[in-house]
């Protein structure tokens, strides 16, 4: 068997975590998630977390070891050179055990450091990211962006003024080195990207649209009201890195009775749908991914097609 990293990826919605475990139900292998938000504890239903359990250090998701979820608490951050690490760590453990290593989600920074590798770059300084969650606290988020902006103006319009952790993340490398972080990642080496073979899953926009319209009912239907309301009742602030996630500031909008109930499931659908197309913009840059129109397409049909392509790969060439 040829050692490769098989990746699905795609916009959210796009059936990503059930095409993957059905998949690893017909090849010996092991699912690590490349999803910024689903790496954190109680944010369940929100992230669309696959619910499964806990076993033997793992997490068991319909039979199937399912890596980088469930497992870091809300208040902390997580960003893409951690996810290197934790991802070549268990892709290694996963070939030890003459598996294939799934990575499976819609992250493309994640994605990007497995598929072109990533610049070893300063590591976090607590100080200065303190100074800087401060400056959040009192001016808000524009705040630190249009700084970012004066500083490195290139690697600003490369960040939506919304990702505060990669703003933070930046100005923390800029303030550590007293460069440009555009300067410093083209100064420092990248780590060797591995060899991939990447399916991307697509629907037609209207299709997707609907679909995420049907998943965000479901999500109030089960729970994220209560969900978040348990989550700051145990103090968890707002600004947590887990309630960035798409949609929760509109339930906590809700909550405090800032905005209707249907006024939060509409901008939900509405951030959910821009962030899609931001993903769509940045999967589109990476000519690797072969693209699967799912339209027309059964789950089982697009197992199958997947299968053919991973088992012609690795087991024949």
């Amino acid at each position: 068997m040829n050692k490769k990293v098989v990746l699905i990826v795609g916009p959210t919605g796009s059936g990503k975590t059930e095409v993957g475990v059905e998949l690893c139900h017909k090849i010996p292998s092991e699912i690590i998630s490349a999803d910024s938000r689903q790496v954190y504890k109680y944010l369940s239903i929100g992230t669309n977390k696959p619910i499964g359990r806990w076993e033997n250090g793992e997490y068991i998701y319909k039979d199937v070891p399912y890596h980088l979820v469930d497992f870091l608490e809300p208040e902390l951050c997580y960003d893409a050179g951690r996810f290197y690490n934790d991802a070549s760590l268990l892709i290694s453990k996963i070939w030890s055990k003459n598996k294939i290593p799934f990575i499976v989600g819609g992250t493309g920074l994640y994605i990007n450091t497995i598929t072109k590798g990533i610049s070893v770059l300063p590591k976090r300084n607590e100080e200065i990211r303190n100074y800087l969650s401060q400056l959040v606290s009192l001016y808000g988020k524009n705040y630190l962006y249009t700084m970012l902006n004066s500083l490195d103006p290139q690697r600003a319009k490369e960040i939506h003024p919304n990702n505060i952790q990669r703003i933070i993340r930046s100005l923390e490398i800029i303030l550590q080195t007293g460069k440009p972080f555009t300067q410093v990642v083209s100064e420092n080496p990248k780590t060797k990207p591995y060899d991939t073979i990447i399916f991307g899953l697509y629907y037609d926009k209207k299709i997707l649209f609907n679909r995420i319209s049907e998943r965000t009912k479901l999500m109030f239907q089960k729970g994220i009201i209560e969900e978040t309301k348990q989550l700051l009742s145990q103090g968890v602030k707002e600004t947590s890195p887990a309630f960035s996630s798409i949609g929760y500031r509109w339930v906590i909008k809700y909550i405090k009775k800032e905005i209707s109930l249907e006024d939060a499931e509409k901008n939900f659908v509405k951030d959910t749908m821009e962030y899609i197309k931001r993903q769509m913009v940045w999967f589109k840059k990476d000519k690797n991914i072969e693209w699967i129109n799912c339209e027309n397409m059964s789950i089982v049909d697009i197992v199958n097609y997947i299968y053919e392509k991973i088992y012609k790969n690795l087991f024949l060439d």
